[in-house]
Parts: structure tokens; sequence; C-alpha cells
């Protein structure tokens, strides 16, 4: 985006063209058609929960208990066991009893899950360097602070539902 001459934007336009260009990304990177673009550039047929699970398991050093997953992931339980069982079978995680009972599985990622994930890692930031190979690096780190706090309030956001205010927060009267 280019800068024109002039004044600066105020605090509220400059937030409203955040907000447009959030959104327009948003339907962008979830566009069934750039994530097939990206996976079979990356040689990975792999659906994006199946990524958001990779990427969960990959930053942990321990195997993670299914409940923990959906914690992480902000998603029901039920959902994260349909996932597990497709990217076991897939060879890109494992799953093992925890201490004997069969009810609680721990899941951690294979070699081949790492490596997975590793190849669309590597192709989307290949994409993006591509893209940015004229932003000063200084530019680039502070839309990651913005973005990163974008993502921190939207995470909160969706953590906590509307029904499930604190008796503080809730209106008088209700």
């Amino acid at each position: 985006m280019e800068t024109t001459p002039g004044p600066p934007p105020s605090r509220a336009e400059s937030i409203a063209e955040l907000q447009s260009v959030l959104s327009a990304l948003a339907y962008s990177l979830t566009r069934s058609g750039t994530h097939a673009r990206l996976t079979a550039a990356a040689g990975t047929p792999i659906d994006r929960s199946g990524i958001a699970l990779l990427r969960v398991l990959a930053e942990g050093q321990e195997p993670l208990r299914v409940g923990e997953l959906a914690q992480r992931l902000g998603v029901r339980h039920p959902h994260v066991t349909r996932q597990v069982r497709q990217l076991a079978e897939q060879g890109l995680v494992e799953r093992a009893e925890n201490g004997g009972d069969r009810r609680v599985q721990l899941v951690s990622p294979t070699q081949h899950g790492r490596d997975t994930l590793a190849r669309l890692v590597g192709t989307v930031e290949a994409k993006l360097a591509e893209s940015l190979a004229d932003v000063d690096p200084e530019r680039i780190m502070a839309a990651v602070d913005v973005l990163s706090r974008v993502g921190k309030w939207s995470w909160d956001s969706a953590a906590t539902p509307p029904d499930a205010q604190a008796p503080e927060d809730a209106e008088p009267g209700g």
C-alpha cells in the first residue's frame, strides 16, 4: 500500500482501514482455493483444521491429551477426536494410551507430520517473502505486533461466549 502526501490519517481512520484489510485478508485466507494452492505447492494434502492441530502439537515438547488440544484450539472435544483420527490415518500423528486408560489418549506428531508441517510453513514463508520483498523488516515487525494484538483480542473474544459473562458484567435487572 502506497502512502499519499497529506496529513496522516486519524486513529479512527487507521482502525477502519485495518478492519477493512483484515476482513479482506480473512476472506482470502479462508477460501478453499487459497488453501488448495498452498497445500498443492507444498505437496501436502491436509485440511486447515489438520494444519492448526499439527501446529499446536509441534509447538510442544510433550504429547497432548485430546481435551488439551481442544482447549488450545478453542474447539469442542469431538471435533479434535475426529481430526486426530483423520491425521492418524494419514500418518501425521500418533496416539498412545495414557497410563493404561483407553479413554485418555495422548497425541503427538509423527516425523512425517513434522515434515509435512515444515513443508507447508516453508511454502507460505516463501510466498510471504516474495510478496514482501520490498518491505523493510521493521515494518514487517510492526505488522506482526499489530496482528498479534488483533489475534489476541479475537482469541479472547471467541473464548468467552456472550452468555458466560461474569456477574459484575451482567446488565442490571438481568
